[in-house]
This record gives structure tokens, C-alpha cells and sequence, in this order.
């Protein structure tokens, strides 16, 4: 897939300074080489890993909303997971499309509300969420921000320069998801995409079943997140 074969122009999404964009190559040169490991981040910058929410970090509503704190819950091993990859990722961003907003069924304060609890909880396990990024919009609205649109990534990358865009990844338990990373790749030279689900995903560079298997990769010594993982 290249370029051309995506539906947006970008020049229409938010522009990253010159030296990312002039690093962009097409997604299906992109191999698992290009994920980042703990030692060589340290060498080569800062770069970020995006995190999915709903179904990801907290149990997912199916056909609705999580509106109020009451109906947040964590993953198992979801709050540990986070605890070991911010020992790893310079940058945790979360990315979550949330079209409750626009609905009516919810006000951004629930939402932010939500927020601070969720990031509260994670601080006192001992990890940390760098921000927050929220496409309130809905899913016909055509915004730059839903994903898959790349959109809310590229709004924090572009805040923050230091970062190297090229070695971002993204984890997420949606084509969607899985999506945005190859799209945000098309863009900034890279992204690393890994799905959260039961079954392999061969447009993932890797699938684990939970956030938790992602996370113990890079907790055990002996191995590193560029293994492949991946479920049957």
C-alpha cells in the first residue's frame, strides 16, 4: 500500500517539521527492525508509544459508552502492564476516539474526570500516562483526529519536536487501530503496530493477546518486544 492509496490528503493533517516528513517511506517497508529497545531509545531520542483505551487499558462497553468512573474498569494486569512499559517508553500517549461526546451521552468534564481518575489510579501502581490525546467527534464527521485518521498522534508529535516520530508505536485492539499506525507511518518514516487480541493479526507487525503479554516481553531480561509474540 502506498500513499495514494489512502483516503486523505497531508496536506490537509498537521504538518511535523521538514526533517520527519522528509524521512516518510511507504508502510510496507517497514519490517519489525525499526521498533525501538530500552538501550537503543536512549542513543537514537525520545520517541513515543500510543496506547489504545477501550480494550486496551479498560474493559471495552460493547455498543456503548464508558460515561462515569463507576463503569471504568482496568484489564487484568492492565495497571502492572503500565507500570513496566513506562520503565521502557519515553512518551505514553494514549489515543482514544470517544464519540459519546458528540452524542450528547456524555460532557468533555465526564470525560476528563474519567481521565484523572484513570492517570491517578496508574500514578499510584507506580507508572505514569504522559497525556491524553481525544477525538470527540463523530464517526461521519470527516475530522482529521478519528481514528484512523492519524490525527491525534500527529497533534502530540508536533507539540513535541524532541521526539523522534519515525520510532513511534502504537498498540490497540482495533483495525482501526492497527490502521492509524500504518497511516501515521506513511507520514513520519515509522510505526511500530501492535494488536491486542486472541487471534493474529497479519497487518500488525505483532499481536499479544492483552496489554499484560505485550508488557512482560520487555520485562523479561532475555527477550525483547521485536520478538514475535504474536498468538495463533
Amino acid at each position: 500500500m502506498s500513499p495514494s492509496d489512502y483516503p486523505f490528503s497531508l496536506g490537509e493533517l498537521i504538518v511535523l517539521p521538514r526533517a520527519v516528513r522528509d524521512r516518510a517511506i511507504r508502510v510496507e517497508d517497514m519490517t519489525s527492525a525499526s521498533m525501538p529497545t530500552a538501550a537503543d531509545s536512549i542513543d537514537r531520542g525520545a520517541w513515543c508509544l500510543f496506547l489504545d483505551r477501550d480494550g486496551v487499558i479498560n474493559s471495552r462497553i460493547m455498543h456503548g459508552y464508558v460515561r462515569s468512573w463507576e463503569e471504568f474498569e482496568f484489564l487484568p494486569g492492565a495497571l502492572d502492564a503500565l507500570v513496566t512499559l513506562s520503565t521502557w517508553a519515553p512518551r505514553i500517549v494514549v489515543v482514544t476516539n470517544q464519540q459519546g461526546i458528540a452524542k450528547g451521552l456524555m460532557t468533555p468534564s465526564d470525560l476528563s474526570s474519567i481521565h484523572a481518575r484513570m492517570r491517578e489510579a496508574v500514578v499510584e501502581a507506580g507508572g505514569r500516562i504522559d497525556a491524553i490525546e481525544v477525538c470527540p467527534h463523530m464517526a461521519d464527521a470527516a475530522c482529521a483526529c478519528r481514528k484512523p485518521q492519524p490525527g491525534m498522534a500527529l497533534r502530540y508529535l508536533s507539540a513535541h519536536p524532541e521526539l523522534d516520530a519515525a520510532r513511534s508505536v502504537m498498540v490497540g485492539d482495533t483495525d482501526s487501530d492497527i490502521e492509524m499506525g500504518h497511516r501515521l507511518s506513511v507520514i513520519t518514516g515509522g510505526c511500530h503496530t501492535v494488536r491486542i487480541g486472541a487471534t493474529h493479526d497479519v497487518h500488525a507487525h505483532e499481536t499479544f493477546p492483552a496489554l499484560a503479554a505485550f508488557a512482560s516481553t520487555i520485562a523479561t531480561p532475555t527477550r525483547s518486544p521485536r520478538q514475535d509474540q504474536s498468538v495463533e
